[in-house]
């Protein structure tokens, strides 16, 4: 069976170098890779063949069709409806490559955002963790979401608010409202979700983010990839109370004799 399940987590050295690849996924990077070869020389015909097949009996057939279909990407719309009933498939991996395959379509994939936020409650966290991150690529008319993926900041598993900050984020100025939730999230006691919480505020950029970015700042314990990814955001949201932040932490750290920035 084809199913592709993301493993580990990328080390956030420093946001330039992982800018808009903060997420959980080797399953972007890994379903792009393949994705290349699949689609060449996209043919009709295959998309039609792949799409009958997520109609098979076998639910494997039915989880490498959602697959493939990914593979494809844009080319893929027309089997946009269909993988949507697939997302309420019984078995577990034809969901979840159809979660993928919905994401690597982007946004012409817009008419699965309600159902991918349906699923964002499912039982599975692996479901729940791709839907999030589905909508953050899908992006258009991925506002409906916001409400749902604020209360998925709550989720008990980790991998599920790492992706729905990050999906957040993705959405952009948009996702204004989320602003205080994801604050929040920067007490997570998971280190990665405080630092997707982080570039997420540099994405939104409300000047309301400044004065929990700037407490972070302040916070000596945490690791310098965090405090490089709160003075990347600030820069970014770049008003002058933001660059008026990096300044006096810039000059605090050389007063400390620390000259990493």
């Amino acid at each position: 069976m084809i199913f592709l399940n993301p493993i580990g987590q990328i080390n956030y050295l420093n946001y330039k170098k992982v800018k808009k690849k903060y997420i959980r996924i080797l399953f972007l990077s890994i379903l792009i890779s393949i994705g290349c070869g699949l689609s060449d020389s996209p043919s009709k015909k295959e998309i039609k063949r792949l799409t009958k097949d997520l109609k098979s009996k076998d639910p494997e057939v039915r989880s490498n069709a959602a697959f493939a279909l990914g593979g494809k990407k844009n080319e893929a719309q027309n089997a946009v409806p269909f993988l949507v009933k697939a997302l309420k498939d019984k078995d577990r991996n034809v969901r979840i490559n159809a979660v993928l395959a919905l994401g690597l379509i982007g946004k012409g994939a817009a008419n699965a955002i309600p159902t991918l936020v349906e699923l964002l409650k499912d039982p599975n966290p692996d479901v729940r963790e791709y839907s999030a991150y589905a909508v953050g690529r899908i992006k258009k008319g991925a506002v409906v979401a916001i409400p749902s993926l604020i209360r998925s900041l709550q989720d008990e598993n980790t991998s599920v608010r790492i992706s729905s900050i990050w999906a957040l984020g993705a959405i952009g100025p948009e996702a204004k409202d989320a602003t205080p939730a994801i604050i929040q999230s920067l007490q997570d006691d998971d280190r990665d979700v405080r630092l997707n919480a982080i570039i997420a505020l540099g994405d939104i950029g409300t000047e309301d983010s400044i004065p929990a970015l700037a407490k972070t700042l302040a916070q000596p314990s945490e690791d310098w990839s965090i405090l490089d990814s709160a003075v990347e955001s600030l820069n970014r949201i770049g008003t002058p109370k933001a660059i008026q932040e990096i300044k006096y932490f810039q000059q605090k750290n050389r007063e400390i004799g620390n000259f990493n920035f």
